[in-house]
């Protein structure tokens, strides 16, 4: 039997004629399943919910959704968090902000600390002028193909610049090793931090449309 979560999307009156099945656009994407109506009720198939972030777990007859769904020690380390995922130049949207990462180059430290420079498009999805570090972002970390991670400190130019609705920036992000080494392996993936609770503690006015804001960029695919 296919898993369908419940979202009351539309509430059909006993009277009205509906069709059996909807076609799903999640954030401007087409989703692989349809929706369908029982009894008066649409029903969204999980894999629609996996677009927008959600997780999902099955225990018995009880479906858990959301951040309580995610096990307590998540496959693949610590860098395995729940996130919207995608690749290069592909735009990831969590309802407030849009990320695409268009390329990455090697770069040099202090002439002995290797490391990479990310070209990022930042912009602003909502209808209100806000900044990154009132909307909960906390870290961009670059995961190497060892399993290596990068920090970066140079966050200035991205955390405390307003941008007014619509509005977006292109910047660069370097992350270098804190020792001097003869070289690094490969970029893997971006994580971009994101901690939901902090817009809504603020005065930011605005909030997520997913769970699991935080930002994956896979650096090994392309769009």
């Amino acid at each position: 039997m296919n898993r369908f979560a419940t979202l009351a999307l539309v509430l059909l009156s006993g009277g009205a004629q509906a069709a059996t099945s909807y076609s799903i656009i999640v954030n401007g994407q087409v989703a692989p399943a349809q929706a369908i109506v029982v009894g008066g009720q649409t029903y969204v198939p999980l894999s629609a919910l996996k677009m927008l972030g959600v997780t999902s777990s099955l225990k018995g007859t009880t479906l858990t959704l959301g951040a309580s769904a995610a096990p307590s020690t998540a496959p693949g380390g610590a860098n395995q968090k729940a996130s919207l995922e995608g690749c290069m130049n592909e735009a990831l949207f969590n309802g407030v902000w849009r990320l695409t990462v268009n390329s990455f180059k090697p770069g040099v430290e202090y002439g002995t600390h290797p490391g990479y420079i990310l070209n990022l498009e930042w912009k602003n999805g909502t209808a209100r002028s806000i900044d990154a570090l009132t909307t909960g972002i906390k870290e961009f970390t670059l995961v190497l193909a060892d399993g290596t991670t990068l920090t970066s400190d140079d966050l200035q130019q991205l955390k405390y610049r307003k941008l007014p609705q619509a509005a977006g920036m292109t910047f660069n992000i370097p992350f270098y090793a804190d020792d001097a080494l003869p070289s690094l392996a490969q970029p893997s993936k971006l994580l971009v931090e994101i901690d939901p609770s902090i817009a809504a503690a603020t005065s930011s006015g605005v909030s997520y449309t997913t769970l699991t804001p935080s930002f994956r960029v896979r650096l090994d695919c392309r769009k």
